[in-house]
């Protein structure tokens, strides 16, 4: 296979092979994009019928999302540095041979804590090609089309995020649950098929230095750590001390990072924190998350519970939201192109907290248009903020460093959506307890989700900030 090759600075420029390279990438990526948001929004319409099937409460059906996104934020840093040591391609290709079977093993487990163990698994799969394409979409893309080609590549997540409530909606209702797994387990087999075929090339980069096990045990465990200490289970007098060792963990890894030097580091934190858009790119990208992603997880339990929607029609309304992000992610990429990173961005955040705010006042009397309207606002500003966000990110580092903001797009994404889901998880702990969901624990459904959204919003306007501060710095060159 071809080493790694240095893009050129246009379009135009490409050879008929890497113009080959560039088209088959692409479609290969946009397949398996398909996969990531399907297995986030499409399980949180499912979530009450598993919830069912298991007898589990609301709290366990929140771990199924949490530990998912938890092994996402840990694994997207491990993968970007494994890509470049043993070829992003074939972690590409691991990901799908990791996907097909634990989504098969999800339906055959007897209970929820072996479906939260395999959601684990799932979230390494989907970390694995989610860095690796990222990196090899950015090494074989020239400059011109960036803003393009990511805003493609980012409508089929969208596309994904439209399709899952949909789809696992009207699947648990026609089929139930498990076929809405089976459909994953085969289209990850679709996924390897397309990536062997129409991508031949891999690309490396310090691929004989050593690889950082010792960084990547200790972002583990702090994650690890960290989550039980907020919402796993245990008696509450305790969680105090995983929570202190997973900060402890967490300030030990980057002391390793940061003096390590004999090999390459999962986080070059020596050369990264001294990249101030970077940095600002990062932190507007978490808080973004962290307060837009419980969003589909409570309002699909609220349509369901609160106006008693089945779980088809509660998929058709949540679909308005991945359908809002749809419309306008490849125009994002184009504004992109043509006006700059920042002003766009800087829109995207606006949007998004109008929308956080507005969900603060849903109650029982809400109206299906201002719930369609919240859900079109926060697609609105997912999509407008997400494409030249990231052009940001992978284009202010040097080429060494390509991987590791790779990962660091899909650990800052998850570890959002870890603080979203965990901030979720304790606000129905504290209005709800342990006791299982049912349609007569509906207030205390509705005070859980108002106090959530009154905490995102303050994530949401930090996220803001970031946004424009980095537009006055880039205003100053």
């Amino acid at each position: 296979m071809a080493a790694q090759k240095k893009s050129r600075t246009s379009l135009a420029t490409l050879s008929p092979e890497e113009k080959r390279t560039l088209k088959g990438l692409v479609a290969a990526v946009i397949c398996m994009q398909l996969i990531t948001p399907f297995l986030q929004t499409g399980t949180a319409v499912i979530l009450p019928a598993m919830g069912e099937h298991f007898r589990c409460s609301a709290t366990d059906l929140g771990l199924v999302s949490t530990v998912y996104c938890m092994a996402l934020a840990i694994f997207n840093l491990a993968m970007g540095r494994a890509g470049d040591k043993w070829g992003r391609h074939k972690t590409c290709m691991f990901s799908m041979v990791m996907l097909a079977p634990t989504s098969v093993f999800i339906t055959l487990v007897p209970n929820i804590d072996s479906v939260i163990a395999m959601r684990f698994f799932q979230g390494m799969g989907t970390a694995a090609f989610s860095t690796s394409s990222l990196a090899m979409l950015m090494a074989v893309t020239p400059p011109d089309v960036k803003g393009r080609i990511l805003g493609t590549t980012s409508t089929a997540v969208y596309v994904g995020l439209a399709a899952g409530p949909l789809l696992s909606g009207w699947i648990n209702a026609l089929l139930g649950w498990k076929y809405f797994f089976y459909v994953i387990s085969l289209w990850s087999v679709v996924c390897f098929a397309i990536m062997f075929v129409l991508v031949k090339q891999e690309w490396y980069e310090s691929r004989e230095k050593p690889y950082d096990w010792m960084g990547l045990l200790l972002f583990a465990a702090g994650m690890v750590f960290s989550v039980q200490g907020f919402v796993g289970p245990m008696d509450d007098a305790y969680r105090i001390w995983p929570i202190l060792a997973g900060l402890l963990v967490g300030m030990l890894f980057c002391v390793y990072e940061y003096r390590l030097k004999k090999t390459i580091p999962l986080l070059d934190l020596r050369v990264l924190i001294h990249n101030r858009i970077f940095v600002l790119s990062n932190l507007a990208s978490f808080s973004l998350y962290a307060s837009l992603f419980s969003l589909t997880f409570f309002l699909s339990l609220y349509l369901q519970y609160v106006k008693g929607l089945d779980s088809a029609a509660a998929g058709t309304v949540v679909f308005l939201q991945p359908v809002a992000q749809i419309l306008l992610t490849w125009p994002s990429g184009w504004l992109t192109d043509r006006f700059g990173s920042a002003p766009v961005a800087l829109v995207g955040n606006v949007l998004a907290v109008v929308s956080v705010v507005m969900a603060i006042f849903l109650g029982a009397d809400t109206s299906m248009w201002t719930i369609s309207l919240i859900l079109i606002l926060n697609g609105l500003g997912n999509a407008v903020f997400v494409t030249p966000n990231t052009v940001m990110i992978m284009t202010s580092v040097d080429p060494a460093h390509l991987s590791q903001a790779s990962g660091l797009v899909g650990t800052v994404r998850t570890g959002g959506m870890v603080v979203s889901m965990v901030t979720a998880t304790l606000t129905l702990r504290l209005f709800m307890g342990e006791a299982p969901m049912s349609a007569e624990r509906v207030p205390q459904l509705i005070e859980a989700m108002q106090a959530s959204f009154v905490i995102f919003t303050v994530i949401c306007v930090a996220s803001l900030v970031c946004s424009i501060v980095r537009y006055r710095d880039l205003r100053k060159i």
